[in-house]
């Protein structure tokens, strides 16, 4: 799923407002600086999710001859790949 910039400001709103109204957070920082902030970190952690994922797919690729050979399923060794990457990377997927 493509997370436009639109609904993750949507979604950090929402989250935001939820922890204000449970009182979970006491902000002193305005809302738009709050919204500003959790959106760029929501932001960057998506680049970092697509940049392991063209990496997990380029290892996928360098060695397709070899899966081919061996009749594994692509998705799996991919889902794989990424997984181990993120860990190497300390990415929480």
């Amino acid at each position: 799923m493509r997370f436009t910039d639109d609904l993750v400001r949507r979604l950090c709103a929402a989250i935001l407002a939820r922890w204000k109204a449970k009182g979970l957070i006491h902000p002193k920082a305005s809302d738009a600086a709050l919204l500003s902030m959790m959106t760029a970190e929501i932001q960057k952690d998506i680049q970092r999710e697509a940049e392991l994922d063209r990496d997990a797919e380029a290892l996928l690729q360098k060695h397709l001859g070899k899966i081919e050979a061996s009749q594994a399923n692509s998705r799996i060794l991919f889902q794989k790949i990424k997984e181990r990457l993120a860990k190497e990377r300390d990415v929480v997927l």
